[in-house]
């Protein structure tokens, strides 16, 4: 069996570009779970679903995702 050695548009950008692009996803990343525990909070306010003590936490965990994720995705250095 040949090994797999075609080239990517990935592996085609820049190190610089590929970092910028990883960063992106994962801060929108972030929001998209961050909106998911706040959606799950309200569901669990307005008694659509069950809430076992989980709405406060779910707040928490979204203000704690959106604040560490903005601070731990900026550049640092040269990759």
């Amino acid at each position: 069996m040949r090994p797999h050695t075609q080239t990517t548009e990935w592996q085609t950008l820049s190190e610089e570009t590929q970092l910028a692009l990883a960063q992106q996803a994962m801060r929108q990343a972030a929001t998209i779970i961050a909106d998911q525990a706040e959606l799950f909070a309200v569901q669990f306010l307005t008694k659509t679903l069950a809430d076992r003590g989980a709405a406060d936490a779910l707040k928490l965990f979204a203000v704690l995702l959106r604040e560490t994720s903005a601070d731990c995705l900026r550049p640092m250095g040269n990759a």
